[in-house]
């Protein structure tokens, strides 16, 4: 039997499923143990396959059912990574660390997950009949023993409320005595009479809040005595026939713990921070920190209380551990919450009394450290808060002490981290050229110039490695392993090696392009400085166009090693990039035949800005150049934008040296010899004078007759001026030669239009009758 190759074998595979699907029967693929590793169709087989395909419907839905395997098979994400390359590695060890964290953060949140549990029980609860029973029947036996405690708590307080008030009323106040009034302190200077007076007015505080005490302590006494009151009460009750069952009287004993708990902590807050008035509480703190105090303290008292009476009694009917566990938890989580708010509507209160000021007073390490103190401890707080409570919630092993180490350690490496930036930012500032001793008058050079550019890259750069530091000791300082890490795995190692190189690279493409701009720059200056100005104006022609190309080769290559060293194969880029290249020649090519043709121009130095020029049919003066266009003004102020590939020919009509041809018309009877003395004579004069002698280079040059028009023949001469000297030139000697011609009554088509002659003539003589 001949064997089938592993196409016909798909094939044949895909053929019987689409079979099955047609006749409504969709195989389960087999398993790969049990795939055979040759297969025949059979004859039967094929005619099906051939009844499938004649038939649009079948055929349909074969053709939907490979549809379905296609989207069903698993695609391989692919990267254009090479195998075991940096970037690989990265993405490899991100990936695990990712799922170990997700896997972290699931422990976390198994609290959550834990409260479904809650609702089935409370379910399981109310459907149960026995489960009702027991709940109602300590449900009415907690109402009694509340009510009749309650009772008795009220009438207590309501005997207590007289002398409670006496002892309230007896209590002093502050003695808040002031300095001027003191007659044993002598006089001193202001600044030593303000600290002692600082210190007289807390020792003062002191001294009151002590006479105040067993006052206070005599009114907490009172409170409490309600409170005992309500306790032996329900103590008595439970004793009775109302405590008989267990639950019930389990249930009890948690509701009046909570109570007696709850009240016990509000005597004492009120006995600190009483809101009722200053000689009521033992804290010296204003009206508005007393009420606030009190009114959270109330808050995270009641919701605790709540939270564990409920998960209590719910244990006592039976409620599943983890369930318990997760209200505890749940409700710890409102009470941190309602922590994290104080801190926030305490922020700025708390932070005035940290802050050390801005006075003299705030020199030293201590009031630094109290003001950087006072513009985040809300962070610190807001932080520890939140790690509490997970501490609590994930049940981590010595999480406590790991938190209080976590900070000190956190603390001292931010503080060297911050000296360190400190340190080197100072020494950078120190070498900066432009100081604040600097006068503005003086100008910097080009190097220091350039030095200024880079001075907010080197104070960045100087931050982010610092900062890049500061994490990895931080990494260290909290059992990530960060050295060991880097020291014992090869990923390590070669991320440090890339991350060399890469830092070589583009050290080096830094150094290449300032060295290159600056040797032009040089060039440029030296050219200047040596006359050479038609050099130095094409190559600061090319610079811009010069600069652009160097700067896309840079970051190209800088570009294409980065992505090599990181694992990236660049041959595919490379590739496509060839082929885009050669797709984008294809389309533009016009603009490439721009910037070619203006290559070669500009290095030819056909042209500079100021440049008069004719090409395209027009002619303008030269304002600007670019890579692909030329921008001209016409002489009536219209600008021309000419692409270089429509230029075929430049006229550069101010190129080194200009001519200012004239086409003098004369009479057919002057001499031209007369003629041509007196256009000598003229040029002569302009040349002597101060405003047209530095322009005109040379001695009038006659090149004779020219030719012939109606009544006149032409006399060309011209003369030698500068480049962009030659019209003015012209149009003065134009002006002149009139004027002359004029004075000389010189017969010429220029002169107005007049009857030459050489004696006047006669009247005519009367003719007799």
């Amino acid at each position: 039997m001949r064997m089938m190759t592993r196409p016909a074998c798909l094939t044949t595979l895909c053929l019987v499923l689409g079979i099955s699907a047609a006749h409504g029967q969709v195989p389960t693929p087999p398993a790969p143990a049990a795939a055979p590793a040759s297969a025949r169709v059979t004859p039967a087989q094929a005619q099906s396959v051939l009844d499938v395909l004649q038939d649009d419907k079948r055929r349909a839905e074969f053709t939907a059912t490979l549809e379905t395997m296609t989207k069903a098979l698993p695609v391989a994400a692919t990267l254009p990574l090479e195998p075991d390359s940096l970037g690989e590695q990265l993405l490899s060890h991100a990936a695990e660390a990712v799922n170990e964290a997700s896997t972290q953060v699931a422990a976390t949140l198994r609290t959550v997950n834990d409260l479904p549990l809650l609702w089935r029980w409370l379910a399981s609860q109310a459907d149960d009949p026995d489960a009702r029973a027991r709940v109602l029947d300590a449900g009415w036996r907690l109402l009694l023993v509340l009510l009749a405690a309650g009772g008795a708590e009220w009438l207590a307080a309501r005997v207590l409320a007289g002398l409670r008030r006496v002892l309230g009323a007896w209590a002093p106040g502050d003695a808040d005595r002031t300095l001027e009034s003191d007659p044993l302190v002598e006089p001193v200077s202001p600044d030593e009479k303000a600290a002692i007076k600082v210190r007289r007015r807390s020792l003062l505080r002191v001294v009151a809040a002590l006479r105040r005490l067993p006052y206070l302590v005599g009114r907490l006494m009172l409170d409490l005595a309600p409170i005992a009151v309500f306790a032996g009460v329900s103590s008595a009750l439970l004793a009775t026939p109302l405590g008989a069952t267990v639950q019930a009287r389990a249930a009890v004993l948690v509701v009046v713990r909570a109570y007696v708990i709850l009240r016990a902590v509000l005597a004492v807050t009120a006995m600190l921070a009483s809101p009722e008035g200053a000689p009521m509480r033992l804290l010296h703190i204003s009206d508005h920190a007393a009420h606030f105090i009190t009114r959270w303290t109330r808050r995270l008292a009641v919701i605790f209380a709540v939270g564990w009476v409920l998960a209590e009694i719910g244990l006592v009917f039976g409620m599943y551990r983890t369930a318990h566990d997760a209200v505890l938890k749940l409700f710890g989580l409102a009470v941190h919450v309602c922590g994290v708010v104080m801190v926030l509507q305490s922020r700025d209160a708390v932070a005035r009394r940290i802050r050390a000021g801005s006075g003299s007073g705030a020199t030293g390490v201590w009031p630094v450290l109290r003001n950087r103190l006072a513009g985040i401890w809300h962070l610190v707080a807001i932080f520890y808060i939140i790690a509490l409570w997970l501490v609590w919630a994930v049940e981590l092993r010595q999480g406590y002490a790991r938190l209080i180490t976590f900070f000190l350690e956190t603390s001292a490496v931010l503080a060297t981290g911050r000296l360190v930036s400190v340190l080197l930012l100072g020494a950078l500032d120190r070498m900066r050229p432009l100081s604040d001793s600097r006068t503005a008058s003086v100008p910097l050079s080009a190097a220091e110039s350039r030095a200024e550019f880079y001075f907010p890259v080197m104070r960045a750069l100087i931050t982010a490695l610092v900062m890049a530091a500061s994490g990895f000791a931080l990494l260290e300082v909290w059992g990530f392993g960060a050295w060991s890490w880097l020291n014992q795995t090869g990923l390590g190692a070669r991320i440090v090696s890339a991350a060399a190189s890469i830092g070589v690279m583009v050290v080096l493409a830094v150094v290449v392009w300032e060295g290159t701009n600056a040797a032009a720059m040089r060039h440029i200056t030296a050219l200047t400085q040596g006359a050479h100005l038609a050099r130095a104006g094409r190559l600061r022609t090319l610079l811009p166009m010069l600069r652009t190309t160097l700067m896309l080769t840079i970051v190209l290559v800088v570009g294409l090693m980065t992505l090599s060293e990181i694992g990236v194969n660049i041959a595919p880029l490379l590739a496509g990039a060839g082929v885009v290249g050669i797709a984008v020649g294809f389309g533009s090519q016009k603009l490439v035949q721009d910037l070619i043709t203006g290559l070669f121009l500009l290095m030819e130095n056909a042209m500079q800005v100021g440049d008069v020029v004719t090409l395209g049919g027009l002619t303008g003066t030269v304002e600007a150049l670019s890579i692909r266009t030329i921008r001209l003004r016409a002489l009536d102020g219209s600008v021309h934008i000419i692409p270089f590939s429509a230029v075929t020919t430049v006229t550069n009509q101010t190129r080194d040296y200009g001519y200012a041809v004239l086409d003098i018309s004369v009479g057919l009877n002057e001499e031209p010899a007369a003629v041509t003395e007196i256009v000598r004579t003229l040029a002569a004069e302009m040349r002597a004078e101060p405003r047209w002698g530095p322009l005109v280079l040379d001695t009038l040059d006659v090149m004779g007759v020219d030719r012939f028009i109606d009544t006149a023949y032409v006399l060309r001469v011209r003369m030698k001026t500068q480049p962009a000297s030659r019209w003015s030139v012209g149009r003065e000697l134009n002006r002149r030669i009139k004027v002359r011609f004029d004075e000389l009554a010189i017969e010429s088509p220029m002169t107005s239009y007049r009857v030459l002659q050489n004696a006047a003539v006669e009247p005519a003589a009367e003719v007799p009758t």
